[in-house]
C-alpha cells in the first residue's frame, strides 16, 4: 500500500514539473512567436497592397480591417481577412482593395486542400487572376460569358471556395466604404441648409441641415410622428451626438431603434443632397 502511494505521489511531482516546465517554456517563446506572426501578417498585408507603407487597424463590428496608406498619409485601400469552407476544411484568406473597389491583391493564409489539388490555390498563377477585378467578374469562365477566373482542374469545389470568400470580402469591403462614408461624409459637403427625410416607426421623419465650413452646425427637426415616450429620448441624443462627433456615425437609442434610424437616415439624406 505504501508503495503504491510513493508512486502516486512521485507521479504527481513528475506531472507537476513537466506542467511547469511547458508554461515556463510557452511563456518564455510566446512573445517570439507572436511577434513573428505579426511580421508575417505585416509582409501579407505589403504583398497585397502594395501601394500603402503603412497600415491602420479598425474594426467594424467583429470584423477587422487594415487602411492602407501611401506617401502623404493618402488612403489607398484596404485589405480585409475571412474564412471559406474547402473541400477539406477552413480557407482563411486575405484581400486588398484599392479605393475604386478593384481587387489588388490575393494571399492564402492557410488551408488544407487536397496536395496536388486543390492546393493550388497557392499558386500565384491562381490568385493573380483575382488583381483588378469587381464583383460581376468573379465568375468561372466556363460557367459564365463575362467570368474570369479559371478553376482548377479537378479542383472546382476549392476554387469556388476561394471565389465565395472573394465575394463575401467584397460584401465587407462595402460595409468598410459605408463606414467611410459615416465617418467623412462631411469633407464633400458645401455650406448650406439642406432637407431630408427618412423613415420613423409611425411615418415620416423631415429635417433640415446646417453646415458651414463642412460642419454640422444646426439640426432642425421640422416634422415626426413618433411615439412621445420615445422619440423625446432620440430627439436629445442623436442631434446632440452627430454635433459633437461631426459625423453621422452615432448608435441607435435602445428601445427607440426605428425612430433612431428614421433620424439618422433623414440626416444622412439631407447631407447627400449637399455633397459636392
Amino acid at each position: 500500500m505504501n508503495k503504491t502511494i510513493m508512486k502516486s505521489l512521485l507521479l504527481t511531482i513528475v506531472a507537476s514539473l513537466a506542467a511547469w516546465a511547458l508554461s515556463v517554456t510557452y511563456m518564455n517563446t510566446k512573445p517570439r512567436i507572436d511577434a513573428y506572426a505579426e511580421q508575417e501578417a505585416r509582409e501579407a498585408r505589403k504583398e497585397i497592397l502594395p501601394e500603402a507603407v503603412e497600415f491602420e487597424q479598425i474594426n467594424i463590428g467583429e470584423q477587422e480591417y487594415f487602411i492602407g496608406y501611401g506617401e502623404k498619409r493618402k488612403r489607398v485601400g484596404v485589405c480585409i481577412k475571412t474564412k471559406t469552407q474547402g473541400y477539406s476544411g477552413q480557407i482563411e484568406m486575405l484581400m486588398g482593395f484599392n479605393m475604386k473597389g478593384e481587387i489588388t491583391g490575393l494571399k492564402i493564409l492557410k488551408q488544407n486542400e487536397t496536395p496536388g489539388l486543390g492546393s493550388k490555390i497557392m499558386e500565384e498563377w491562381f490568385s493573380k487572376q483575382f488583381i483588378k477585378l469587381k464583383e460581376e467578374d468573379l465568375k468561372f469562365r466556363k460557367e459564365a460569358p463575362k467570368g474570369k477566373i479559371e478553376a482548377i482542374t479537378a479542383a472546382t469545389i476549392s476554387s469556388r471556395a476561394v471565389v465565395n470568400g472573394a465575394k463575401k470580402l467584397l460584401g465587407f469591403y462595402g460595409d468598410f466604404l459605408r463606414y467611410l462614408k459615416k465617418k467623412e461624409i462631411l469633407k464633400y459637403v458645401g455650406d448650406g441648409d439642406y432637407a431630408g427625410e427618412g423613415r420613423g416607426f409611425s411615418g415620416p421623419i423631415k429635417v433640415s441641415v446646417t453646415v458651414r465650413n463642412h460642419r454640422i452646425v444646426k439640426i432642425a427637426i421640422l416634422e415626426q410622428q413618433e411615439v412621445v415616450e420615445y422619440w423625446s429620448k432620440v430627439r436629445e441624443k442623436i442631434p446632440q451626438e452627430m454635433l459633437e462627433k461631426q459625423n453621422i456615425d452615432v448608435d441607435v437609442v435602445s428601445g427607440a431603434t426605428y425612430s433612431s434610424k428614421g433620424l439618422i437616415e433623414a440626416v444622412t439624406n439631407a447631407l447627400e443632397k449637399g455633397m459636392e
